[in-house]
């Protein structure tokens, strides 16, 4: 069986070197993709999971304020705690530092200055000593440098990969940025890469409890207490022992359930990747499909030599299936390198849409493992079988006669049927029904489902639609092509069973392409829209450190007072933004101005119908308004009530109202401020959206605040139109991994077209050659196979256009709403599916040269005659 495989299918595959590429390739980029997304997502969770490990160190328990601190003096109240294990206060902030304010300098000028982000962690060195290691770099120095912090005020230890990279020594100054205030801090040490300094890549500084305090101005306040728990403590019981004692307004839980917040609030951004990979290695499966379809019916004759000379069926079947583990393997031992380039390539672009809408995570896309190759072999290796299946059954039923009258006539009946085209038309309406099925615990699993019966129902219609397209456009053919033209259009209709599965596979790219760019462009029309209704201040102001990603940043009061006092500001809306947990996930609560935002701003109310009279009740009273993504994620309507975590304790708010948000998934909770202020505390605002007089310049009033406000603190000030661009691009930003993945998938189907042409050439050498014994020219031949390659390029894209159409359905009505919550306005972008179908019929008449090449280059030379 060795031997005869070798000869049968080895030696034949070794021949066609083009076709046996161009199926590896197919299958190695699927699984490349797969890969690359399981390392990217690995990786954005893999960064929280090693930061929460390396800075919560030998912590079993954590105790933290509803708003994210607490009153010190608490501190002394829990000294109860000694029981269950040692406790030790922790300021955890962020501090931006101007890498270029060395070298003694104690302030510098603003502008396009290089900045690094350092995760800061203030606390009493003698009491963490049990929960966290630090060691200095300089070992010979021992701890003396940490134990200096106690007594000298404003010090702060940085990492040495940190000194290194930016030539920081002992003694230096490190100017730095907290909300808007410049900070001038004293280097007093090095710590090596060990324990919590050797998060985010050496990102990361220490300070004394006191000393944090003062310099992000949480004077009396820490943001949480670490508990280490005593040997032989049961983490449970101490958990709900704790929790029990603890006042209202303080939890406790354990470090790892942050981890567990973020992989929830990352599951569907996560799945969506995910399914995404999928569609470049269902069409490296299309192309497997087809090379050992194409390789069945070039075979016909052997296959019968080989049953008439006592070659059983199973034998046969076990040939062919051993062709696609060939394909199989090869695209895994390509896919594997493939997808570690690919993850390093995506990182950067899944990374930033993580940081922007979930959480702040560093972290290198990990190495390739063990199990990461038997993950590629397992997906490789059974599908390639899985593909091959069917044709591979066809070569087994090729009965020795077929030597004498040919195997055609088996294919051609089991392909003409009506069974497949009728299972496509069945597999369409359950798409239609599995679309209106609800979501499995917040995933659109019904959604996936709908969308894989449609690509597969449309693939299973693509011979019917070629034996249409076979029946018309002969005349116009003729008249654009000439007898080039119309020796193409015979050749579609005659070779319909081989190039079935290559326009099904560019179609079902297409298909995936046209529907992104949908969903896409109606999400994008409808952020314009809500941008356009809801951000209408004229000026919004920020403090500088937010564009760094620092956490839980905020406007100081002299700020606030310069905005104030400029004689062409009208109003000024000053927000608050604090971050709560609700059904034990993270969600956002919003404070403004009622009366500001109803004179002068704008949200777009979704429920009830008088949005406007549904805010005014917001005015003072425990009422509040939620975000659309909230209300579908808890199953909220207007009049129901939610309860939200305050520093006295769980308080029960009514629902007024259901805006539209596509700022975060997570849900926003909006009220007014002087409710905030009620309870959860006077709390400095995040921003100002800023309110001019009319007739005032906002470039102007611009200019001259940032004047009055240098030297004193550090904002950024943008205008309408300047904030509104900013949306955008972080919005493009955030898909442009949507778009490298079915550019991989169409780059991938266009390879299996030129496949297919290859062999439908190699094929007809002995037809080519007598056509031009007959006289038809190479310029005749030439634009014949090119001419076919485009025909089936334009079929490919006209069913992808129709297929993507319907698919664009599922994604914007079932798979957003279900995923994230948000309602999106089904939005066709004419122009740019016009330039994409043009591109495609191009690209593939392009890819139709290579083989018209070949073919004349194998046939006999033959006299030209004229045409």
């Amino acid at each position: 069986m060795t031997q005869l495989f070798r000869q049968v299918i080895v030696r034949r595959l070794a021949t066609e070197r083009l076709r046996t590429m161009v199926t590896a390739v197919g299958v190695a980029v699927g699984i490349a993709v797969v890969l690359a997304i399981r390392l990217t997502n690995a990786s954005a969770l893999r960064g929280f999971d090693a930061a929460l490990d390396m800075t919560s160190g030998r912590t079993g328990l954590e105790i933290l304020g509803v708003g994210g601190t607490l009153d010190e003096r608490l501190i002394a109240d829990l000294d109860w705690l000694r029981v269950y294990g040692h406790a030790s206060p922790v300021i955890d902030a962020d501090l931006v530092v101007r890498t270029s304010a060395f070298a003694q300098r104690a302030t510098v000028d603003k502008g396009d200055e290089p900045t690094e982000l350092l995760r800061v962690y203030g606390v009493d060195v003698l009491r963490d000593a049990p929960l966290r290691t630090y060691a200095t770099a300089d070992a010979a120095r021992g701890t003396t440098d940490i134990l200096r912090l106690l007594v000298e005020p404003g010090a702060i230890v940085v990492t040495r990969a940190f000194a290194d990279r930016h030539g920081v020594t002992v003694g230096d100054r490190l100017v730095g940025l907290v909300d808007d205030r410049q900070v001038s801090l004293t280097v007093l040490g090095l710590l090596a890469a060990d324990g919590p300094a050797a998060l985010l890549d050496g990102h990361f500084a220490l300070m004394d409890l006191a000393a944090a305090q003062d310099a992000f101005g949480r004077a009396g306040r820490i943001d949480r207490i670490d508990i280490r728990l005593r040997d032989g403590v049961d983490v449970a019981e101490a958990e709900a022992a704790v929790r029990a004692r603890l006042p209202d307004g303080v939890n406790v839980q354990r470090p790892s359930r942050r981890s567990a917040q973020v992989e929830r609030m990352l599951a569907a951004f996560h799945m969506n990747l995910t399914a995404l990979s999928s569609i470049a290695l269902l069409v490296g499966l299309f192309l497997v499909y087809n090379a050992v379809s194409v390789s069945v019916l070039a075979r016909r004759h052997e296959i019968g030599t080989l049953r008439a000379l006592g070659g059983t069926s199973r034998q046969v079947q076990a040939l062919f299936l051993g062709e696609a583990l060939v394909f199989g393997a090869l695209g895994v031992a390509a896919g594997v390198p493939l997808g570690r380039a690919l993850a390093s390539a995506m990182g950067s672009l899944t990374s930033a849409t993580v940081a922007t809408l979930y959480v702040r995570s560093a972290a290198a896309t990990p190495e390739l493992s063990g199990w990461d190759v038997l993950l590629a072999a397992v997906i490789g290796l059974p599908l390639s079988l899985a593909a091959a299946w069917l044709p591979a059954r066809e070569a087994a039923r090729v009965p020795p006669t077929a030597v004498m009258r040919g195997a055609d006539r088996v294919t051609a009946r089991l392909r003409n049927g009506g069974v497949m085209p009728a299972v496509g038309v069945g597999l369409i309406v359950l798409a239609a029904g599995l679309a209106r099925v609800p979501a499995v615990d917040g995933l659109p699993l019904a959604g996936y489902a709908a969308a894989a019966a449609l690509v597969f129902g449309a693939a299973l219609l693509t011979p019917p639609v070629l034996r249409g397209a076979a029946r018309v456009g002969r005349t116009a053919s003729f008249r654009l092509l000439r007898v080039g033209g119309w020796l193409a259009h015979a050749n579609l209709g005659g070779h319909v069973s081989r190039v079935a599965v290559s326009v099904a596979a560019l179609a079902t790219s297409l298909a995936m392409t046209v529907a992104i760019t949908v969903m896409v462009g109606s999400f994008r029309e409808t952020v314009i829209e809500w941008v356009g209704q809801t951000l209408r201040a004229d000026l919004y102001v920020g403090p500088a450190t937010r564009a760094s990603g620092a956490r839980a940043v905020a406007i100081s009061q002299t700020v606030e007072a310069v905005v104030r006092a400029h004689p062409d500001v009208l109003a000024v809306d000053a927000f608050r933004n604090l971050s709560v947990t609700y059904d034990d996930t993270p969600i956002t609560l919003v404070a403004g101005d009622v009366d500001t935002l109803l004179s002068h701003g704008g949200l777009r109310v979704k429920a009830p119908v008088d949005g406007r009279a549904a805010l005014q009740a917001l005015a003072g009273r425990d009422v509040v308004a939620v975000s659309e993504p909230f209300a579908m994620r808890h199953d909220l309507r207007v009049g129901d009530r939610v309860t939200l975590p305050t520093p006295q304790g769980p308080r029960t708010f009514d629902v007024a109202a259901v805006f539209y948000d596509y700022s975060n998934d997570r849900g926003v909770v909006r009220m007014d401020i002087a409710v905030f202020t009620r309870h959860f505390g006077d709390r400095r605002p995040a921003g100002l959206a800023v309110y001019l007089r009319e007739g005032a310049d906002a470039v102007a009033v611009r200019d001259a605040l940032l004047r009055d406000i240098e030297g004193t603190a550090g904002v950024f000030i943008h205008s309408n139109r300047a904030l509104r661009q900013e949306v955008l691009r972080i919005f493009d930003s955030t898909f442009a991994v949507t778009y490298a993945l079915q550019a991989i998938a169409v780059l991938v189907a266009l390879l299996g077209i030129i496949g297919t042409l290859m062999t439908l050439v190699i094929e007809r050498r002995r037809e080519i050659a007598i056509l031009r014994a007959l006289g038809t020219s190479r310029r005749q031949l030439t634009t014949m196979i090119v001419g076919e390659a485009a025909m089936l390029g334009a079929i490919a894209q006209g069913m992808g256009l129709g297929v993507g159409l319907l698919l664009s359905l599922i994604l914007v009505y079932t798979v957003l709403v279900q995923s994230f919550g948000w309602t999106i306005q089904w939005y066709v972008p004419w122009r740019a599916l016009a330039r994409m179908s043009a591109f495609v019929v191009i690209a593939t008449l392009v890819a139709g040269l290579y083989p018209a090449w070949r073919a004349m280059r194998d046939v006999s030379v033959v006299p030209e005659r004229d045409e």
